[in-house]
């Protein structure tokens, strides 16, 4: 047995690979594992999805999948091909109607490294009866680390496959897009205007959390896809800044927060009367609200630091953007003795004290005699931001000068 017959044989037993066999075992036409899952399987990779292209009856296969493997799959509206969705465990399953027999549907996808497949049913997972289909040359491919249109006709049948070859760039180690794809996508860039907003946003989403994406944004650019897509113009300073500091940066709030500065590095140091305008722009096009919030927010913290009145007002406002910007204005500066320094280092002690826990509360100004209202609110107001400025020497010294005051108010209240 081949190597790659090897990893594909162990793919096949893991879960829920074998229940999908059960099931098209008992089905009237060919059920293939398809795209991506076996081109990660080739390089090694955990595949993130399983995609399961059915001949015959999708209905049919449907309600015996369900029957195998728990959760009952749902039409995604594909504008392509009849597709139902669903996630057993950790995995993503797709079930798509196979587009004629196995070498026309394999012929109709959209590059060569995706367009292998191996049937499930029969008795093919076991030893030498497993066979990998390969009628495009995906295997070649896929050792050259090139992404290969299977033809122009591809790229149009579905636009937002010229998108999906650069996101490739970000999530594929090594591979790069060979350049008759190149020039065919650079010839038809307007195409993707004419798709929706919530699959360009999803492509953009996962390149930025892909390990190759400065290449991918520097593709995109020179594609003539970036700007389309995002609406605004990439900062490839502020791009290229962000990766050479990127390596240092760790965070306890994981993915989410890389893709927050990865967004910010791409706006740099736009005017900060323009990030209102990008952040809608963002949301127009699908980009959870709250993340573009923070990424446009992050830039134009970082990018007007030196002109920030109060620091201390952003790190109570959003400690996690605050500290944020201040990684990103370090990655801006041009060297560590900068004039900004001093305002970067002042952001990075107030957010980290932001953090901190709250030397008072509010329930201990009701305690000390303070009814609810706008006075306590203020007092509150004072403490909290006195324990970021370190007014006081201890919390207890801030304690007993709120106590102080908060006896004040409730005397004066009382009389």
């Amino acid at each position: 047995m081949s190597r790659h017959s090897e990893a594909l044989a162990e793919f096949l037993t893991r879960h829920p690979l074998p229940g999908i066999a059960a099931a098209a075992r008992e089905h009237d036409g060919p059920v293939l594992c398809v795209g991506g899952a076996i081109r990660d399987v080739l390089l090694s990779r955990p595949p993130a999805d399983i995609d399961i292209a059915v001949g015959g009856d999708l209905d049919a296969f449907v309600d015996l999948f369900a029957r195998h493997c728990g959760p009952r799959p749902v039409a995604i509206g594909d504008p392509w091909r009849d597709t139902r969705r669903t996630k057993v465990g950790n995995i993503q399953v797709d079930l798509g109607a196979m587009l004629g027999d196995e070498t026309e549907d394999l012929a109709a996808r959209d590059f060569t490294v995706n367009a292998m497949a191996v049937r499930l049913g029969g008795g093919e997972l076991g030893g030498d009866r497993l066979q990998l289909i390969d009628p495009l040359g995906g295997v070649d491919d896929v050792s050259l680390r090139t992404i290969r249109m299977l033809s122009a006709q591809a790229l149009a049948a579905d636009p937002l496959r010229m998108l999906r070859a650069v996101r490739y760039l970000a999530s594929l180690e090594g591979f790069g897009i060979d350049e008759l794809t190149l020039a065919a996508i650079r010839s038809r860039a307007a195409a993707i205007d004419e798709v929706a907003a919530e699959r360009v946003q999803y492509e953009w989403a996962h390149l930025l959390q892909g390990a190759g994406w400065v290449t991918a944004v520097r593709v995109a650019v020179d594609l003539g896809l970036f700007e389309r897509t995002l609406g605004f113009a990439a900062d490839l300073c502020g791009v290229d800044a962000w990766a050479r500091r990127e390596a240092a940066f760790s965070t306890r709030s994981g993915a989410e927060d890389l893709v927050v500065l990865r967004l910010a590095a791409l706006l740099g140091g736009a005017p900060a009367d323009a990030q209102e305008q990008v952040r809608e722009l963002l949301v127009e096009r699908r980009w959870p609200r709250k993340l573009a919030h923070r990424a446009t927010r992050v830039a134009a913290w970082a990018g007007h630091l030196a002109d920030a009145p109060e620091t201390a007002v952003w790190a109570l406002e959003d400690r996690q953007a605050a500290g944020n910007a201040a990684r990103l204005a370090r990655a801006l500066m041009d060297s560590c003795d900068s004039p900004g320094m001093e305002r970067i280092v002042e952001l990075e002690t107030y957010a980290a004290r932001a953090a901190e826990p709250p030397w008072v509360r509010g329930s201990d100004l009701r305690e000390w005699g303070m009814g609810e209202g706008l006075e306590l609110g203020d007092l509150l107001q004072q403490v909290t931001r006195g324990q970021l400025e370190r007014r006081w020497e201890s919390a207890a010294a801030a304690r007993s000068w709120a106590r102080r005051q908060a006896g004040a108010v409730g005397s004066k209240g009382s009389a």
